[in-house]
């Protein structure tokens, strides 16, 4: 006992301090007696009950405020005096006068003819003959409410298929006898608006029901839609037998017993009840223990602060060498833990000089760690950054052609597709792009004169185009441009923007001015439609072979098969090509011609087939229509 005491002093003195905290929990519990309870239950339910007779004056207000302005209607414009088409004048402007009017209809006693108007909302309904509005024809189903104004039960509108009940009032002639009869379809929203807004903790709710026992309001708009008759539940018979009262039963709705406040609607026959499971009338009680318990656990935890600090005042010499220890890390290399406290133990004595001397071989080693630690990040940061500046030049490299440095054939292809893949609404737009006559620019300057034409068209391409549009080049004079979600006359004017950009700016080589011609085809379809890049380049290379059977320096548009009609030749002139390119070419081929005559078997077309530019794509010409522009 003496070696427990003097090694869990701290433990101790905290364990008796919670065992005399949690000894009055149990008489504190055991004092909410069975008395306060049943009080405190009896108020929740006279608070349902007084609700329920608070809620039947706004429900009965809003049907005598309907009532009363139906009366004024009649009276103020005299119907008993008006034809048929006079009535209906009135009743067309009378029900969209009142927002929760839904229609109102007219029949004749004397010759059984009738009118309807129905409010602008529901005309898309059909409301042209009888049938729209049954109870014309029962009209003995209300003879019960043969009085000058008459409410009936629930039923669903045949206009806009909701719960409504219908408001009747009989139209009396001079001679005192009933020429017609008034029917009103009122909406039954706000009832019901302002039955849902009475909740009571998480199932507690307000439910309506008409003289038949049919469901008014209620939480489930299944009940409400389908008119739910409830009449068979023991509630009804209470309610017609009192007006007002408390009952508890079981409740089909909720599955559970539950109490209610009920109330009459003297004038309707209507009832109110204010439901709640009884398992949530406990709730107060519970919260007032929760609180209880809540307090007690605060005076827990500081009676537990309290002993915290006592016992640390018994363990000073401990906690001294706590402290300490945890400055071990934080302070220089330099620091001891000085002095043992006096009336220390044994035990914490010891542990004082074993912690000395290791305090001292750690701060030895912490030294040789930061020197470690200060060479290895200057290393890593060097890497890094090498590392980064290798990604960088990897990355353009990767994604960049290396002579006109803007995107290459693989970028182009990947980013293309990825914009094909996605399906997207936005339109695909391709242009392929030939350089006219580049062999004949290497030949005859040389092919430092053809790589600065090259660059020379890259830096075009890019100033002629948008900034979401991808001009890449896929090889040797070839060009390609991806143009971003553009109509089809747009597309058109870009290929021609950048075609004439490249005519009207000739390179400069050795003093010479070499002028510059482009072939462009261009395709343009949603990226829905589009089956894939390498379809979208074929159409485009064949608009583009279109322009160079045209006469070179032209720009075609592909244009899809069922599109033919609609599709306008801008220019059937072909532009011509530059005179210079011309004549080196023609002498070319008579060059040409005059070493074949010298060959002892010479081809009938070999000429053709060696000067024709493009010559198998002429073999296959497209069957599609184009679009030619200057």
């Amino acid at each position: 006992m003496h070696q427990f005491l003097t090694r869990s002093i701290n433990r101790l003195v905290m364990g008796s301090f919670v065992f005399v905290l949690l000894l009055p929990l149990g008489f504190i519990i055991s004092s909410l007696s069975q008395h306060s309870w049943d009080s405190a239950q009896n108020e929740l339910k006279e608070k349902h009950l007084l609700i329920a007779k608070n809620m039947t004056l706004p429900v009965s207000q809003y049907f005598s405020s309907y009532q009363k302005n139906l009366n004024t209607f009649v009276n103020s414009t005299n119907l008993s005096t008006k034809n048929i088409n006079g009535i209906k004048a009135l009743t067309d402007k009378y029900v969209n006068t009142l927002d929760n009017f839904v229609a109102i209809s007219f029949l004749s006693i004397e010759d059984g003819s009738s009118v309807v108007s129905v409010k602008d909302e529901y005309k898309i309904r059909s409301t042209g003959s009888l049938n729209s509005f049954p109870y014309h024809q029962t009209e003995n189903k209300y003879r019960k409410y043969d009085t000058v104004n008459s409410i009936s039960s629930v039923l669903n509108s045949s206009v806009s298929n909701k719960p409504v009940v219908l408001m009747k009032h009989h139209i009396i002639g001079k001679d005192l006898n009933k020429i017609g009869t008034i029917f009103v379809e009122l909406d039954l929203a706000p009832v019901r608006e302002m039955c849902n807004k009475i909740q009571f903790g998480e199932k507690g709710h307000c439910v309506i029901v008409d003289q038949l026992g049919q469901v008014v309001a209620h939480p489930s708009k299944e009940l409400e839609q389908q008119i739910r008759d409830i009449s068979s539940i023991g509630i009804m018979d209470k309610m017609k037998d009192s007006m007002n009262g408390l009952w508890t039963f079981h409740s089909p709705y909720l599955d559970e017993d539950v109490v209610v406040g009920y109330s009459t609607i003297e004038k309707l026959g209507w009832g109110v009840m204010i439901l709640q499971p009884e398992s949530e009338l406990v709730s107060p009680f519970k919260e007032v223990i929760n609180t209880v318990l809540t307090w007690l656990a605060v005076g827990i935890i500081i009676s537990l602060l309290v002993a915290y600090i006592l016992a640390q005042q018994i363990t000073k010499p401990l906690n001294s060498l706590v402290v300490k220890s945890k400055e071990i890390g934080t302070r220089s290399d330099n620091f001891n833990l000085g002095k043992i406290p006096k009336n220390s133990p044994i035990e914490v004595s010891e542990l004082w000089n074993a912690l000395s001397a290791l305090v001292s071989r750690l701060h030895k080693s912490n030294r040789e760690v930061r020197k470690l630690n200060y060479s290895l990040s200057k290393d890593i940061e060097k890497a890094t950054a090498k590392l980064r500046a290798t990604n960088r030049y990897l990355y353009k490299m990767s994604s960049n052609d290396h002579l006109t440095k803007i995107a290459n054939r693989r970028f182009f292809e990947d980013s293309v597709n990825k914009i094909i893949a996605r399906k997207g609404k936005e339109n695909v737009g391709i242009i392929v792009i030939d350089v006219d006559k580049f062999k004949f620019i290497n030949d005859e300057y040389g092919h430092e004169a053809g790589d600065l034409a090259l660059k020379h068209i890259a830096t075009i391409m890019k100033e002629s185009t948008r900034s979401k549009d991808i001009p890449a080049r896929l090889g040797g004079d070839e060009f390609v441009v991806y143009i971003n979600n553009c109509t089809d006359d747009i597309m058109v004017k870009i290929a021609e923007n950048l075609r004439k950009n490249v005519q009207d700016q000739p390179i400069l080589w050795e003093g010479t001015s070499i002028p510059l011609s482009l072939s462009v085809g261009t395709v343009n379809c949603p990226a829905m439609v589009a089956k894939s890049l390498d379809q979208l380049l074929k159409f485009a290379d064949e608009a583009m072979y279109e322009s160079k059977e045209a006469g070179r320096n032209h720009v075609s548009s592909y244009v899809f098969p069922g599109n033919a009609l609609k599709s306008k030749e801008v220019n059937k002139k072909p532009l011509p090509v530059n005179k210079t390119l011309d004549k080196e070419a023609e002498l070319q081929k008579k060059e040409l011609e005059a070493l074949l005559d010298d060959l002892p078997h010479k081809p009938e077309d070999l000429t053709d087939e060696i000067l024709s530019v493009g010559a198998e794509k002429k073999k296959e010409k497209p069957k599609n229509i184009w679009i030619t522009a200057k």
